[in-house]
Parts: structure tokens; sequence; C-alpha cells
């Protein structure tokens, strides 16, 4: 069977109006289906789905296709992203329709499925047959999880033991190596030892219902262990990809084009049993561009309900920004930010009679009401420069905004809460904007003469600068793409460092180790530029990058064809190298092209 018949057969097998409806809410007329179309804005339904011709059209836009394309189009992925996605969920493995995927690669994730499967049959048999299980039982009791709420969350209890399940997994004909690579138990010197131990286990699931992960969170708080441990990544298990409560979330999301966004598993789950269902949250400190796209294409509205310490507020600004620098928010979506009284969502389900959605909403601000709100001594501090800092903060939310009457209405909401008068705060703003962004000529022209080793440190040092950066990285090159020693350990560490839950001191010692590194190496380099970028320019810095990498490797072929044409003339070898050479030159024109860069020479043969 090739790619065609492929796709022919995820058609035939999936049911066009149940996929098309787990996206948006469809109402059934006559034959079809009809909704609001999810591609324009609308009033009056104009979008169609056809069961009996298995394709959508929409009478207003104009858009239409069939299965594939819709997924395609709404999750903005390429066609053959959409085909293994949907081929996964037909029930069809996509790899061997596709280069990259070995049949090891594949027999390994099936393998971890299924140990993930059978694991959380134990945890669940251990949770309610278990000796061990009283304090488990009684702990969640005491944060008010009922049968219903552990039954839709899928709770379990890692006993005490040292190899529980590894054993119990051995007796379901699990491989050694299947089982290691699973990371829920970990090979030693004294023997198997299973990752969770005398903890509560959550399943993590992704967007399918596929379990992919587990977290463990320890019953006893006076252990010095951390309060959380998560499944290490696994070839099925990526954080970045994953947001904890969404499989439960997102008929909810879809019905009410609204999402709450909270940090941990239990605000998730504590607002769900209040009746709060949309409600989902990121697996560790960052939130990423991978989970946000989850979102994107489903709700009208984002509600952030953060920490109220000043690490929650640090992550309600990242994930502003994050949010508003990649364009995932459209014009007409309202963003708030809910804060209360308390210092977390699940103190304030604690000591709140009612808790519904229109109980969070009347704690729910508008962007530059909360800042004004949660940083209020900074406000009112009468130290001009401290102002000046936290208007300038202000000022890198606010020109991220793409609706002008929104980002005008931002500036005198700004204006009347640090007390000056809405020309004065215009002005500043536009002088912020004309010193922020550099003319893109001059910012090619600059950064287009340096070598690859240099435009390394200078991608380090941006990110190092806005960590909002990292995922645009992430989403165009790896770590281990870099070949800088320094660079290429700092961004390996970052990925792992910004999807921890819980981060020691060591860690942030280490972290700030390796950024004023970072900084002191890059100091020359970035001195006409200053320290902040926008999302386009360093999208630029990464075309400019490859583009010079790819033109070094074209140099060092030429290289070794002269030579090999001087010592001995191999034509095969040379054919190949040839090969090389101009599938080099096709990538990088298309890079300058896409990038609007095509007019310079860089680094040129």
């Amino acid at each position: 069977m090739n790619i065609k018949d492929l796709v022919n057969e995820i058609k035939n097998r999936l049911i066009i109006e149940e996929v098309i409806g787990s996206y948006i809410h469809l109402k059934k007329v006559g034959r079809n289906y009809v909704a609001l179309c999810p591609f324009h804005h609308e009033k009056t339904p104009s979008f169609t789905v056809s069961p009996e011709k298995n394709f959508f059209h929409c009478f207003g836009c104009g858009k239409s296709g069939d299965v594939i394309t819709f997924v395609a189009e709404i999750e903005k992925i390429s066609f053959i992203e959409a085909v293994k996605k949907l081929a996964v969920k037909a029930g069809i493995d996509p790899s061997p329709y596709f280069s990259g995927e070995t049949p090891k690669e594949k027999s390994l994730i099936s393998s971890i499925q299924s140990i993930n499967t059978e694991a959380m049959k134990f945890f669940k048999y251990c949770l309610l047959k278990s000796k061990y299980s009283k304090d488990a039982i009684r702990y969640l009791k005491s944060r008010g999880i009922n049968s219903e709420i552990a039954k839709v969350f899928k709770f379990g209890f890692a006993p005490p033991g040292g190899s529980m399940l590894y054993k119990y997994l051995k007796s379901r004909y699990f491989t050694d190596e299947s089982i290691f690579e699973s990371r829920l138990v970990t090979k030693t010197s004294k023997g198997p030892i299973d990752l969770f131990r005398n903890r509560i286990i959550i399943p993590i699931m992704d967007q399918y219902g596929i379990i992919v992960g587990f977290a463990g969170r320890k019953i006893d708080d006076s252990d010095n262990s951390p309060k959380y441990i998560n499944t290490p990544e696994t070839p099925l298990f990526k954080k970045r990809n994953i947001l904890f409560g969404f499989y439960q979330a997102k008929d909810s999301i879809i019905e009410t084009k609204r999402v709450y966004i909270v940090e941990g598993y239990f605000d998730v789950i504590s607002l769900y049993s209040r009746g709060i269902r949309n409600v989902v949250a990121p697996m560790g400190t960052a939130f990423t561009l991978e989970q946000m796209r989850l979102l994107s294409n489903k709700v009208n509205e984002i509600y952030l309900f953060f920490d109220n310490d000043n690490a929650g507020i640090k992550a309600t600004q990242g994930t502003l920004q994050l949010i508003l620098s990649n364009n995932l928010a459209s014009s007409a979506m309202k963003i708030k930010i809910i804060h209360t009284p308390f210092k977390d969502p699940d103190e304030f389900i604690k000591n709140s009679q009612e808790v519904s959605e229109e109980t969070l909403q009347k704690y729910s601000y508008d962007l530059i009401d909360f800042f004004l709100k949660v940083r209020h001594d900074e406000v009112k501090s009468g130290d001009s420069s401290t102002i000046m800092r936290f208007i300038l903060s202000m000022f890198d939310i606010i020109s991220l905004v793409s609706n002008v009457y929104e980002k005008e209405e931002m500036l005198r909401k700004l204006s009347e809460g640090v007390g000056v008068s809405i020309e004065v705060m215009r002005g500043e703003f536009e002088k912020y904007q004309s010193k922020k962004f550099v003319s893109r000529d001059v910012f090619i022209s600059n950064f287009g003469k340096l070598v690859s080793g240099e435009l390394e440190l200078l991608i380090a040092y941006f990110v190092s600068k806005n960590h909002n950066l990292f995922d645009t990285l992430l989403s165009e090159l790896n770590p281990d793409d870099f070949k800088d020693e320094l660079v290429r350990y700092y961004l390996s560490f970052l990925e792992e460092y910004l999807f921890k839950e819980e981060v020691s001191e060591g860690d942030l010692n280490e972290l700030y180790i390796l950024e004023s590194e970072i900084e002191s190496r890059a100091t020359e380099l970035s001195r006409n530029v200053g320290t902040s970028i926008s999302n386009e320019e360093f999208d630029t810095l990464l075309a400019l990058y490859k583009v010079k990498r790819i033109s070094e490797r074209k140099k060092e072929i030429q290289k070794i064809i002269e030579n090999v044409m001087k010592s001995n003339p191999d034509q095969e070898l040379i054919d190949e190298l040839l090969e090389e050479k101009q599938a080099l030159a096709i990538e990088e024109k298309k890079i300058k092209e896409g990038r609007g860069i095509n007019y310079l020479s860089i680094g040129g043969d």
C-alpha cells in the first residue's frame, strides 16, 4: 500500500463528522451537518459537512476539502503531518510509509504504549486493593476527589515496594529492554527499581486519550523528595506537546470556545470536580507553542489562572508574550487573567462556597489592569526609574497586540494607572518602538557578515535574554545541531530546565553561570543590537545561520572534490558530493526566498 492508498484507507475508516465535530460544534440539518466556519468570522453558519460525499465546504469563505485537509488547515500543520495524525486515529501505523521511522522505532513506541496501559491497570488495582493505599485514598478524599473524578482522571497508586511494577510487567511478558525504555523502571547495580514508589499516580494522556506517561504525587509532605515526579521523556512522551487535562476538557473547550489555563495537575482536577470542565495545564514551568496550537483554533477566550506569587506573575507575562508574539491569538480573541485573594487556584476552590465560570470571571482582569494591580508597589513607588521599568515591561506586551483599538485602550489604561497623560504615553510608546526594532536591511547586513560560530553565540545570547524565543528555535533546530560546545550544552540544559516540575537552587545557579558565560562571550557581537529582538528578527537570524552553515558545507564539499580530483579520482564519490552540493543549493535558495533574504550574498561560493 502506497501513501495514496493510505490516504484513501484513512478516509474510509474515519467518520468525517466525528473528526470535524471534535474541533467545532456541528448541528445536524437533514442529511448534512452545519456550523460556524472555523476559518473565517461569521455570525450565520455557512460551513457544511456532507457525510455522504465525505467532504466539507464553507459557502462563506470557499474553503473545502476532505477530513485530512480539514485537520491540516485547522491545526496549521502540513498535509503529511495530518496524514500521520489521522492514520493513528484510524488505527493504522503510518511509519512504514514515511522515511526516518524505522520498524525498530515503531516497535519501541508500540511497546511503550502497551506498557503504559498495563502499568495503569497495575496502579489502579493497587489503589483499590492494596493494603498500602489507605493513606493515598485518605489524601484524595481530603482533596475532594470522589469516585467519579477518580475514574475520569484514572487515578492509581504506586506501592512502596522497590520493584513491584517491574515484576508485574515481567509477568505480562514484556522484555527488560522495553520496560527500561518506558522509563517506568530504572536499571541499577542493585537490580531494577520502580520509578514511582508510595505515590498517587495520575496518568498523562495525549489529545486522543492515549496514556503517554505518568505523574506521581508524594503522599507524605514531610519527606524530602520532590512533591511531583514525571515519567522522563520517551519516544512516546514529549512534554512540550502535551496539555494536562486536554483530553478530558476537549469537548467543553470546543463547546464553550473558552479555556482556563492553570499551573498544576490538582488545579485542573479541582476545577474539573467543581464543574469547570474546560481547564488545562502545561507540563512544567513553561507554556509552549505546541501546547498553544492545541487550543488556538478552538477558543475565542483564554483565561490565565496562575499562582499569585512572583513566579506565577512571571509565568503569566511569559505566556502572554508567547501567545501574542507568535500570532497565536486572533485580533478577536479575548485574553484575561484571573487574580483572586488566594495564593493559587486550589486554595481559592477550598475557600469558596461557590465555584463556577461566573465566579472566576468576576475575578478576571484585562492585561494592563492585572499588572497595575499585582505590581502596585512599583507603580506607586514614586521612583521614576522604577515606574519607567514597569512601563517598558508593559510596552513589551502592548507592542505585540495586533488590534489597534485594543492597543490604544491598553495605552490609555496604562497612562491613567501611572498618572501621565495619554499624549505623553503615546509618545513614549512611539520612541520605544523606534528603538526596539532596527532596520531589517541593517539587521541582515550586520549579521550576514558573521561566521556560523558567531551566529550560534548570538542565537544563544538572545535566547538567554528571552526564553520564549527557545520555542521558535526548537521549531527550526535541535540543540545538538550546534557546533559550539558551550552553546550546545546551554541549549540542552535549558530544554531540560524549562520543563522541570520543580527547579532546584542548583539548577538556578547553573543556569545563571551558563547565561553569564554566554553573555560574556557575546558582548562584542551584540554591542550594536542591544538585548532584545523581535520574533520575526529571531526567525531571520535562524535563517541566516542555516544559510551560513549550508554555505560553509558547500565550500567543504568543493575542497574535497578538488582534493579527490588531484589525488585519486573517484567518479562515484565525486557524483555523490556533487549531488549533495546541488541539494544544499536548493535548500539554501528555499530558505533565502522564504525569509526574503535572497538578494543577499551570504558567504557565497
